[in-house]
């Protein structure tokens, strides 16, 4: 049973070392060129119809503060709901949105289960006899686990079929899309057949968290119990390494592409960043854009090509 503890533990401690190192190279690449699609969010008073402060005389002399209040409701419709799929992919939205949400509920669980190991260390076990906070925290870990199980099931089943059989997107699904499907489709399975075994999900899972708290020996666990660990511990290994690290990496999609539209004021950090990438050599030649493979972007952007 040690092994499965040494395997959670690596686990935990790669994600966050990775996540933090993926975090970090991303946030030094260059200044990202300027998508300029619209509505932006923080448009104060112009988002609703898709305007922008460009619209205004002279808008570079004036200050425009930013609707963060907006911005926070509209990234919230987009995580909470996934507000883009339901819009431009309404079939792709029904499997896609209990997959993503029963994904949210087993984070918040991860949370729940947390608490309540500090709660069994403290001595006061999180059991359907218990009373109070520990009972209440009993039957939301239970049903929570419950439902995402359930959705997650359903949504991981409709996606694989929606991938299999639906042209357009089984033409640009790669192994890795299954693969990502059918590695968190197996964490709502062995959720779900832990519950309907009625091995005590949530009494064990409490009891693990609290050895894993305190470095302690693993308590008994059910056959599908281990699994479902294994599995979980493997997802959380291999996730900052694909593309489901869009979870947290949409922050620089939506801040630092999609909604960014700081003006390049002289003095600022972002002049002085734009000033330093006009500087990179263009490594490509290219007659339409009059660059003979040696001058820098500055160059190539200042002058009119000679030939096209």
């Amino acid at each position: 049973m040690i092994i499965i503890q040494i395997l959670c533990y690596g686990a935990i401690l790669i994600f966050f070392v990775a996540s933090l190192s993926r975090i970090i190279k991303v946030a030094k690449m260059p200044v990202h060129l300027r998508w300029e699609l619209y509505p932006v969010p923080h448009e104060r008073g112009k988002a609703h119809y898709g305007g922008s402060k460009l619209e205004e005389n002279e808008w570079w002399k004036k200050e425009h503060k930013k609707d963060n209040i907006n911005e926070i409701k509209e990234m919230g419709f987009e995580i909470l709901f996934l507000k883009a799929v339901w819009e431009f992919n309404r079939s792709l939205w029904v499997g896609t949105y209990p997959f993503h949400f029963a994904l949210y509920m087993m984070i918040t669980n991860m949370v729940l289960l947390f608490i309540g190991g500090v709660f069994v260390l403290s001595g006061v076990p999180v059991m359907p006899e218990s009373s109070g906070l520990a009972l209440i925290l009993y039957y939301l870990i239970y049903y929570i686990a419950l439902v995402a199980s359930i959705l997650g099931v359903f949504g991981a089943i409709r996606l694989l079929f929606s991938r299999i059989v639906d042209y357009n997107l089984r033409k640009f699904s790669s192994v890795s899309h299954y693969f990502n499907i059918l590695l968190i489709g197996a964490i709502y399975l062995t959720v779900l057949l832990w519950l309907i075994s009625g091995n005590d999900f949530v009494g064990t899972m409490t009891a693990f968290y609290a050895s894993m708290i305190s470095f302690s020996a693993l308590p008994s666990i059910p056959t599908i119990g281990i699994w479902h660990l294994i599995i979980t511990a493997i997802f959380i290994l291999y996730m900052p390494f694909t593309h489901m690290s869009h979870m947290y990496m949409k922050y620089f999609l939506y801040h630092l592409v999609r909604w960014e539209d700081e003006e390049n004021k002289s003095g600022t950090t972002l002049s002085e960043k734009l000033g330093k990438q006009l500087a990179y050599p263009v490594s490509w030649s290219a007659a339409h854009v009059g660059s003979d493979g040696t001058k820098t972007w500055g160059e190539v952007v200042t002058n009119i090509p000679e030939k096209m």
